[in-house]
């Protein structure tokens, strides 16, 4: 077992070795300066790869830079892969990756591990030179969002057998997304989101071929292969050569919390990862009668898949470029429900790793600043300030935001106040004038005196406002090409764009009504007041007509095939009639023949009759406003309370009172709109 220890003892060496000479650069000063120290910042994950302790990062460190990486990690448990036993498992991986261009990505690493338990034999099994290469392709979308995938061969080692190590070659491609949202422009935060995708053709079950087949002859062949239920390869010895007879699909995210405490840098991180198998091999899993034997992935399901939570904390001490990891991985699925398809998943694993990125690129020369010349200094001449204010012409209204600008002289504009006040400095005495400009306003120009305060009013360039409708469906998304009319003082017709918005760019201030009448959707209307100089955005929501109507106009009813629902006891109309009384408003908003309706309150007979009396009168009232408040006339409606002398069935079953408990709509008056057409 100590022969496990040679080859990462020696990569570790290696990279304190190369530790020393660390690379002078000057603290960063501009934005790109910061950005490529942080770029220096980035570290090999433990397979190889930049990024976090296990997800890969879509981007890499700057071109011409690498990266050496050295982790381990083991576990020391009892009861795990049988009752009893004692297990341990250590591993230790030598990872370089080099960034040549700017889009690219070369890594490599070379692993060895060692797995000992007390109940196999044989107990120990160590697998040295795993070796894995790949390639990273990347493309930095925005300064704070990195696209990539990456390929990666992996040569599986520790059987002894060459073409059996030839054969078990496995690889892979992967999709890579990165956040970083240092680089924000917006709302920078110390945040780094990774998310990987990736589907891994596994062939490391030809690698332990050989072994099985001896163990298939030596039961002497008389039950057939395809159903041989007792073990060719126990749970311990597929999880030490890490053997999977399926392909895998491995998600994963993390997040990274880049912090500074002094002169170090401490990186905590949080990663999940879950291996989903793809049975592209075709092997089929014999059911066993046998409690103890290992199970079927089919039977199993999910909870005998790998899935992991690693937590850690990547440590960057001042030598710039060094970093030192230290993590766990925690086992949450198939931990315990071992399955002939998939090796074991750790219980846990403790992760220590030391790591160096290099930066051979020479440092960039400052030169020198050459003194300049001595200039003769003019003779100061006398200067003052001038105070303003900024009004409206005709109302005297201060006009704040106005920007003022002094022609002919280099003084910074200035931008007014709230009372529309302005103050310019270092102006030279006398006559000056000024050009005050403004988005709703005409551009004007004033002559003033400095030192003094001077006045100066602008006329309005439109009293107009801007109206902007958006149609969303009951969820809140955007419909497009909806029909909206708005109606007031003036009247225009619009069509919603893709985002399900419309615009007016000038629209006289008063009163308007928007509404939507569309074949599809129910009618949608709403009041909105335009005010001067002012957009005001107004949201339609409207509701696809349903493919069976629940509302039908008849001879003297607006009949309702389900009712109004209340709260218990109450007039608040609860939510989820809002798409029926949609529909009642759509029925009498599209047929405006309907020129008188008694909304009829009706109660059960239990309670007070006063009680209902008043309880059906709010109720009948209550849909009267929403009515109103969605578009209908108020002069249509008209509310009355019957409480509970108006039953449709006799109070003494459950079904009884639910159907009593109603809201009616009676036609009172009907217009003869053929008639009144033909005149």
């Amino acid at each position: 077992m100590r022969r496990s220890w040679i080859l990462p003892c020696l990569g570790g060496l290696v990279v304190l070795a190369c530790a020393g000479p660390l690379h002078a650069q000057a603290d960063p000063a501009s934005d790109e300066d910061v950005r490529e120290a942080r770029l220096i910042e980035v570290q090999n994950t433990f397979s190889g790869p930049t990024g976090g302790i296990r997800i890969v990062d879509a981007a890499s460190g700057p071109s011409g830079t690498f990266r050496l990486a050295f982790n381990t990690e083991f576990f020391i448990i009892s009861d795990y892969f049988v009752p009893t036993d004692q297990a341990r498992h250590f591993a230790g991986n030598l990872s370089l990756s080099i960034t040549p261009t700017q889009y690219l990505e070369v890594f490599a690493s070379v692993e060895a591990t060692s797995a000992w338990d007390d109940s196999n034999d044989p107990m120990l099994i160590q697998r040295v030179a795993d070796l894995l290469l790949g390639l990273k392709g990347f493309y930095q979308a925005k300064p704070w969002f990195a696209v990539g995938a990456d390929a990666s061969v992996a040569f599986l080692g520790g059987v002894g057998d060459t073409k059996a190590t030839l054969r078990a070659t496995s690889f892979g491609f992967r999709a890579n997304l990165t956040f970083d949202f240092r680089e924000h422009e917006r709302h920078d935060a110390p945040v780094i989101l990774r998310f990987n995708a990736q589907y891994w053709f596994d062939n490391s079950a030809k690698l332990t071929e050989g072994i099985e087949d001896r163990r298939y002859d030596a039961f002497g062949g008389i039950v057939p292969r395809s159903v041989e239920t007792r073990h060719l390869l126990t749970a311990f010895e597929r999880f030490a050569y890490g053997v999977n007879r399926t392909d895998l699909v491995r998600l994963a995210t993390g997040v990274e919390v880049p912090l500074k405490a002094r002169k170090v840098g401490l990186h905590p991180m949080l990663e999940w990862r879950w291996d989903i198998p793809i049975n592209r091999q075709g092997y089929v899993c014999a059911n066993t009668p046998d409690p103890n034997d290992d199970g079927c992935a089919a039977n199993e399901g999910p909870k005998a898949f790998p899935m992991e939570l690693t937590v850690g904390l990547r440590i960057l001490p001042p030598p710039k470029g060094l970093a030192f990891t230290v993590a766990a991985d925690v086992g949450l699925t198939g931990t315990r429900n071992f399955v002939r398809e998939l090796a074991p998943t750790a219980p846990y694993n403790i992760i220590v790793g030391i790591a160096y990125a290099f930066d051979p690129r020479p440092a960039v020369p400052v030169a020198p600043v050459a003194p300049s010349p001595i200039e003769p200094v003019a003779a100061p001449q006398p200067t003052g300030q001038l105070r303003g204010q900024i009004l409206e012409k005709g109302s005297d209204q201060p006009v704040s935001d106005a920007l003022v600008s002094v022609v002919g002289e280099d003084v910074s504009p200035q931008l007014t106040d709230a009372a529309g006040r302005f103050v310019t400095y270092g102006l030279p005495e006398g006559e000056v004038q000024l050009e005050v400009s403004h988005r709703d306003y005409v551009t004007a120009q004033c002559r003033a005196s400095v030192p003094s305060d001077s006045e100066c009013r602008l006329v309005p360039s439109s009293l107009d406002g801007q109206l902007r409708v958006v149609v969303v469906d009951r969820d809140g998304d955007p419909i497009p090409k909806v029909a909206i009319t708005v109606r007031g003082p003036s009247e225009h017709r619009l069509i919603s764009d893709a985002s399900g918005a419309a615009r007016v760019e000038a629209l006289e201030a008063g009163s308007y009504t928007a509404y939507v009448d569309d074949p599809v959707f129910l009618i949608a209307v709403a009041d909105v007041e335009i005010h001067e100089r002012r957009e005001t955005t107004l949201q339609l929501r409207v509701l696809r007509k349903p493919s069976r109507p629940n509302v039908v106009v008849k001879k003297k009813q607006i009949a309702l095939r389900r009712q109004i629902s209340f709260a218990t006891g109450s007039d608040e109309i609860l939510p989820n009639s809002e798409p029926l009384l949609l529909e009642v408003a759509d029925a009498l908003l599209r047929n405006p023949d309907l020129e008188l309706v008694e909304i009829q309150g009706h109660t059960d007979n239990r309670g007070s009759h006063g009680l209902n009396m008043r309880l059906s009168q709010e109720r009948a009232e209550a849909v009267q406003e929403w009515l109103t408040q969605h578009g209908v006339e108020p002069a249509r409606l008209m509310a009355k309370g019957y409480g509970p002398t108006r039953p449709l069935a006799p109070n003494i079953t459950q079904q009884n009172r639910a159907r009593n408990r109603r809201v009616q709509f009676k036609i009172v008056r009907r217009a003869d709109l053929t008639a009144a057409a033909s005149q």
